[in-house]
């Protein structure tokens, strides 16, 4: 396989608590693993496929490299650095969670590192698309957690429309380019639309638009970016709660054939 030129983010893949939390933490390693995107690493391993690629060990719960900075707790708790899980459990054992020199001493290490990683990676001549990778659980909660709803297979963002347009502020990646993407994955995984029980395939800007990533690096870099959003049921076994931390190697070939499936995709994209 020859070598694309794009570069791949993975954001949420890592597990790993800075060993001077990791006391603090009120979470086990199964809830951390819940909480992140669960084995994207595996699923996204496009180390030796693309030109460019950064990833984190950090856990999410620790630093979200897909928050701006600024976006703090206690205002927001689902923040750059959290004070609740995804299903709403208190991350730390500290009242009101980590101190503010704590905070600040992540984001400069890890957030930042991360962020100038990407902006070297963009700046790479040969680079023309960036693709900022996550998963998603199959049923999650609505902007406002009011309720919780059904998800596609697969979500791009562009930080516009559901028809990939602009929607009160610039889109990160040209429509046409994002159209073509959502064309190639509803070929290529259409032996997975029996499993959607009559959700979309491939869905644009819902349930999520893009994050932070996408939003900073695609109006402020030199190449456009997309977020793409793959659902857990498509790999995860069916009971969670007998999954491993690491994938078990019919996991693994799982992830992989999906892997391999996304490569061909972006090597057409770019044709």
């Amino acid at each position: 396989m020859t070598k694309l030129p794009i570069v791949i983010s993975v954001p949420h893949g890592g597990l790993m608590l800075p060993a001077h939390l990791i006391k603090k933490c009120l979470l086990t390693k199964e809830e951390i693993l819940l909480d992140c995107d669960t084995w994207s690493h595996e699923l996204y391993d496009f180390k030796d496929l693309v030109e460019e690629y950064v990833e984190t060990p950090i856990a999410r719960i620790v630093v979200d490299m897909n928050r701006d900075k600024e976006d703090l707790p206690p205002h927001n708790p689902d923040g750059v650095v959290k004070t609740l899980s995804v299903v709403q459990k208190p991350v730390w054992n500290t009242e009101g969670g980590l101190t503010k020199n704590e905070i600040q001493a992540l984001i400069a290490h890890y957030y930042s590192e991360y962020h100038q990683k990407l902006e070297a990676a963009s700046n790479n001549p040969n680079i023309v698309l960036g693709i900022d990778c996550h998963t998603m659980l199959d049923i999650g909660p609505f902007p406002n957690r009011s309720k919780w709803e059904k998800r596609p297979l697969i979500c791009l963002g562009n930080r516009g429309s559901e028809t990939g347009h602009p929607h009160g502020e610039p889109i990160t990646a040209p429509v046409d380019l994002l159209l073509k993407l959502k064309m190639l994955l509803e070929e290529k995984f259409s032996d997975y639309a029996s499993d959607a029980e009559n959700m979309p395939l491939v869905t644009l800007n819902k349930p999520f638009t893009g994050g932070y990533i996408t939003k900073f690096h695609g109006n402020n870099g030199n190449i456009p970016w997309i977020q793409l959003e793959i659902n857990r049921r498509m790999y995860l076994p069916n009971n969670v709660d007998k999954m491993t931390i690491t994938p078990t190697k019919q996991d693994v070939l799982k992830l992989k054939k999906i892997r391999d499936d996304l490569y061909d995709v972006f090597k057409e994209l770019l044709n």
